[in-house]
């Protein structure tokens, strides 16, 4: 079911994932992170999973119209960082700014929780996501090389920065508290 945002009645919001989401949760993982399966040594860890689980924690957050969920990004709190673990966006509706409004989501969600900004890390041969963070002020902190992958290390702070899309948050559902 294709959704045209530009047409679309129903608004974008966000929200909390829930259990029942844990189907479309891995069905965006699969889809966003099986383009990298020919270039990368190993599976993207998105892609290997248990969202079930991911979606019970509480850290995972989606943006939906209707029913349907668009794209999915999940945090956790690290001391005064926020990292963000993983972001996807459905590939047929990448580019229409729903991965900038998660972004932005998380960012406002690291502001209104005090802390000094996000962090975040990517594999260098995902370059689209590399170029992604760097249009989206991220800046390259370091790189580590093993043997079956090549890790890019961003971040962006936020202290001080009082700008941002999205109301704040409550502190509960940062932490994955019910």
């Amino acid at each position: 079911m294709a959704v045209n945002m530009a047409q679309s009645a129903a608004p974008l919001t966000m929200r909390l994932a829930r259990a029942a989401d844990s189907g479309q949760l891995a069905e965006i993982a699969r889809e966003a992170y099986g383009k990298y399966l020919d270039v990368v040594d190993e599976p993207p860890a998105p892609i290997l999973l248990d969202y079930d689980q991911v979606a019970a924690v509480g850290r995972t957050h989606v943006a939906h119209v209707g029913g349907r969920i668009l794209g999915m990004v999940t945090v956790e709190p690290d001391g005064p960082w926020l990292i963000l673990r993983n972001l996807a966006v459905r590939p047929d509706l990448q580019g229409h700014g729903i991965g900038k409004r998660l972004v932005t989501l998380v960012e406002d969600m690291a502001r209104s929780s005090g802390r000094d900004g996000v962090r975040l890390w990517t594999r260098a041969e995902m370059t689209d996501n590399v170029a992604f963070y760097r249009a989206l002020g991220y800046v390259l902190t370091h790189s580590e090389k093993n043997d079956h992958a090549h890790r890019v290390f961003f971040r962006k702070e936020l202290a001080g920065d009082a700008a941002g899309a999205c109301a704040p948050l409550d502190r509960n559902a940062l932490e994955g508290q019910k």
